[in-house]
């Protein structure tokens, strides 16, 4: 009993650390509403099935995601024309207030009063290669009001997709999961 405890509070404790950063807005406004039937506002992404574009590797994942914690806490995904509410979300490097940040580079060669001080292509792929990940996948869900489009909700959600190579599925519902943790059971 106390090992099954502490198992439970250590793997807790390591998705607390993850780095992922959840911040939602107050749930009052979407609580108050009552409505508990969604739709997705845009249709799913329709790329190749094994696109290597992040893009189209992510959308069913997040989709797939969002639906069975909303599933869980008892909200019914319907047609759209049946729909109380719908959802969407912004998928970017980088998400600053719900708006995608324009200069998110940190190797681009500004201009200088110093003659031959100009970073060369040698050293921007450089900086590249020896940065690190440059992929940084953050989300912003947002609930909105079907007729009105008024933001009911939103929550946005940092380091969904850590590696610019591939897609861990399970780190990217973990943090879905994470995200929406915070909205109500449907009434």
């Amino acid at each position: 009993m106390i090992r099954s405890a502490l198992i439970i509070l250590i793997i807790t404790l390591l998705g607390a650390c993850s780095g992922t950063e959840i911040v939602p807005d107050d749930t009052a406004r979407f609580e108050g509403s009552g409505l508990t039937r969604y739709a997705w506002r845009s249709e799913p992404l329709s790329g190749e099935r094994y696109s290597r574009d992040l893009a189209y590797q992510a959308d069913p994942i997040i989709r797939s995601a969002v639906d069975e914690r909303l599933a869980e806490l008892g909200y019914e995904r319907v047609a759209r024309e049946e729909a109380e509410f719908l959802i969407e979300y912004l998928s970017a490097g980088s998400i600053s207030d719900g708006r995608v940040a324009t200069t998110a580079s940190n190797v681009t060669p500004y201009p200088s009063a110093m003659i031959n001080r100009q970073a060369d292509g040698a050293t921007v792929d450089n900086a590249y290669a020896l940065g690190g990940v440059k992929a940084m996948g953050n989300v912003l869900l947002v609930f909105a009001e079907k007729t009105s489009t008024d933001v009911l909700w939103r929550v946005r959600i940092s380091k969904v997709i850590e590696d610019a190579n591939r897609i861990n599925e399970r780190a990217v519902r973990s943090a879905i999961r994470r995200g929406l943790s915070t909205l109500p059971e449907a009434s």
